[in-house]
């Protein structure tokens, strides 16, 4: 016996991807949903092999920020300010 999913309630990575792109304001591939279901951000329902769906209700308030600084760069600007 098989569970019903209610295909309401999910998105493929593809309708996330755009959901998310709209949410964030830049271009989000879907390729980054399974990253971020693999980071913990999303539960995804893992329907075969191939296919997860992601469920609307996480999708729909995640937000994806910009890029801080990385802390090496971070590093060297502030040693090339204080030689400065």
């Amino acid at each position: 016996m098989t569970d019903k999913i209610d295909l309401e309630q999910y998105y493929t990575a593809k309708d996330a991807a755009e959901v998310l792109s709209r949410n964030s304001g830049k271009e989000i591939d879907p390729a980054y949903i399974r990253t971020l279901a693999k980071y913990g951000k999303f539960t995804p329902k893992k329907i075969n092999n191939r296919l997860s769906l992601y469920p609307k209700s996480q999708v729909d308030a995640y937000v994806v920020e910009e890029r801080g600084e990385k802390s090496g760069r971070a590093k060297q600007e502030k040693a090339r300010t204080r030689e400065e």
